[in-house]
């Protein structure tokens, strides 16, 4: 039953999805990729929310719980944290797509900075932060369908499943079936966490949701307060308030949800979803709720075991309905995302590596399809052969993609920032968070606890500040790509995109 629910929701899904999305559209890579810029504000709101609900907020928030319990509260503040930047950034992403014809951030960057070496160095890093990421995603997928089709099968076998799975949906979907389909996602996850929540108290022997939190703290009094349950000591506020930072300055660095800022139909309706989506932020007490029931249902769970403890939790003590619709639900939270990821990842080797090799292929759809297949290859490799921590994941994924954030945000604030300064520093941020003994180095320096990524960034953008003023400006036409002149009323424009100034 659970299998036949969970295959049942899964299918049915996927295949509306993908007819809607086809129904009288012209499918070229500016459709596939970013949806025709036509999203109104209910379609955009899904979409630009499934960065808000992924296998990492429903496994990993979980897993950081269940395994420490205080730490993992770090994802009560992410949404209400990264909804004010991206009030700030999304209409600026969205109306240089639109005024200029782009469709990739290193389609933006290459712009803006005159520079299509820069575009194509920023492509490179982003799609290397963007395996990293489906790391999570491909977790995540792979522990649901080992819930869904049993134990017996290794579970590298359903990481290489997820992938095809994975593919199959992008290869044949694009943007606007991923949006389809996160209807669907969000819609029932919601119910799901509601449902589960529900019956967390009685699954866990106790008395009512208080009931929890207070059997919580007599097993385990040191659950409230960081560094939490048999915490390292680095995992002190310092680590707490770091990460948390770290979030919302990454989260539209990510080259995905910088994509997805394209697909909305006009400014208003990105600011129209800002504004309420904090509310998304309300559902995260739920899985706490789960995640903490489940640690006094689960007391002898191995560590090794932890990213799937709310999926163990639920498998253990409900109906077999529950969970063949949370297993089918999370199938489609985790494939959603990692579409989207995929999307970003081909179109902008397409269109930022390739074309530059050779024209012709810049807006190619069987070269942007094809690239779907290599990387998700790609990402299933990396994810098959490590296992670590949801949590630890997230935490090197966001120190990594931060190493971004001061050229996004220097690009649409400052017009004397260049492409060498910006280089500059990411390549000295790159290098403090992928070298351990850099990184350990400059660590001595700041608080015990730090995450490596924000010594990193501030290093990162002094350098970009003090080389830009010491290199060349570019010209005006690729600065108004990020700062026009004049405001430009994109809410009612329907023109045709007038190209930026041709990169050198």
């Amino acid at each position: 039953m659970v299998m036949a629910i969970g295959i049942i929701l899964v299918i049915g899904s996927v295949a509306a999805g993908m007819l809607l999305a086809s129904r009288g559209t012209k499918v070229d890579v500016q459709e596939w990729s970013v949806g025709g810029r036509r999203f109104g504000p209910w379609l955009f709101w899904f979409l630009l929310a499934g960065e808000t609900f992924t296998a990492s907020a429903l496994l990993g928030s979980s897993q950081a719980i269940f395994s420490g319990g205080a730490p993992g509260y770090y994802v009560l503040g992410t949404v209400a944290l990264a909804a004010p930047v991206g009030y700030f950034l999304v209409p600026r992403i969205g109306r240089a797509g639109k005024a200029h014809g782009l469709t990739t951030m290193g389609d933006y960057f290459s712009a803006r900075f005159n520079a299509r070496w820069f575009g194509g160095l920023i492509t490179v890093f982003g799609i290397i932060a963007l395996l990293l990421y489906t790391r999570v995603q491909l977790t995540g997928l792979s522990l649901i369908l080992a819930t869904l089709f049993g134990t017996a099968i290794p579970p590298i076998a359903y990481v290489f499943a997820g992938g095809l799975l994975v593919a199959v949906f992008v290869f044949a979907g694009g943007m606007r079936s991923a949006a389809f389909v996160a209807v669907v996602k969000d819609v029932l996850l919601v119910l799901m966490l509601l449902i589960v929540a529900a019956g967390a108290a009685h699954a866990a022997g106790v008395d009512g949701l208080g009931g929890i939190f207070d059997a919580v703290k007599k097993v385990h009094p040191e659950s409230g307060t960081l560094p939490g349950i048999g915490g390292l000591a680095s995992m002190n506020e310092w680590w707490w308030m770091s990460f948390l930072l770290l979030t919302p300055l990454g989260a539209f660095a990510l080259p995905h949800a910088f994509q997805v800022s394209y697909t909305a139909r006009n400014s208003a309706t990105v600011r129209k979803n800002q504004i309420v989506q904090p509310l998304y932020s309300l559902f995260y007490v739920l899985i706490t709720i789960i995640a903490l029931a489940a640690i006094l249902a689960l007391p002898n769970l191995p560590a090794k075991q932890a990213n799937g403890s709310l999926l163990i939790f639920v498998a253990n003590n409900y109906p077999d309905w529950v969970v063949g619709l949370l297993a089918g639900c999370g199938v489609i939270v985790a494939l959603v995302p990692t579409a989207v990821i995929m999307i970003t990842a081909s179109s902008m080797f397409t269109s930022n590596v390739l074309g530059e090799i050779k024209p012709t292929l810049k807006r190619s759809l069987v070269a942007t399809r094809t690239s779907v297949v290599v990387f998700t290859l790609l990402a299933v490799l990396i994810t098959a052969f490590n296992s670590d921590a949801l949590l630890s994941i997230m935490t090197g994924v966001y120190s990594a993609v931060g190493q971004l954030a001061p050229a996004l945000f220097l690009s649409f604030l400052w017009r004397r920032t260049t492409a060498a300064g910006l280089t500059t520093g990411a390549i000295a941020g790159g290098a403090i968070v992928s070298i351990p003994a850099l990184g350990s180095a400059l660590l001595t320096v700041f608080p015990p606890g730090m995450v490596v990524g924000v010594p990193a960034l501030i290093i990162n953008l002094l350098l970009a500040i003090i080389v830009s003023l010491l290199t060349k400006r570019p010209p005006a036409t690729a600065i108004a790509v990020g700062i026009p002149e004049t405001t430009v009323k994109t809410d009612a424009d329907t023109s045709t995109p007038e190209p930026a100034a041709k990169p050198v």
